[in-house]
């Protein structure tokens, strides 16, 4: 069963119909006043951030849990490097293992990459 569509009228001013009739000139003939009138009100609704269900309103929501995964993940991380340190020999081996991942860092994980793209069995 096709979804029922909902009619609307609609009263604008001359200068926005005719801007509307420019916009429309620069597309093919596929393209109605119809489908720019529905595609503009397509781009506000996805704006609105405080609407539930809007693009933007679930670009915010996804970013904030990123930004709270990362802030758990941090602490976590924080957490065994400070277990690792007192278990390796307090501040001393911490600042060197620091320093190490700071020089060594991007060379480790080009490593760990290529380790997670062989292909099953080949890694163990």
């Amino acid at each position: 069963m096709t979804p029922r569509t909902i009619r609307r009228s609609l009263v604008m001013t001359p200068e926005m119909h005719d801007r509307l009739q420019q916009l429309l000139s620069k597309r093919g003939r596929e393209v109605t006043e119809s489908d720019l009138i529905r595609e503009a009100i397509r781009r506000f609704l996805d704006e609105q951030e405080s609407l539930i269900g809007s693009r933007r309103h679930f670009q915010k929501t996804l970013q904030d849990r990123i930004d709270q995964l990362e802030l758990t993940l941090s602490f976590h991380l924080n957490v065994l490097l400070l277990l690792l340190a007192a278990t390796a020999g307090g501040k001393p081996a911490l600042q060197s293992a620091i320093i190490a991942a700071r020089r060594e860092g991007a060379r480790l994980l080009a490593q760990m990459k290529a380790v997670r793209d062989l292909p099953d069995g080949e890694g163990s």
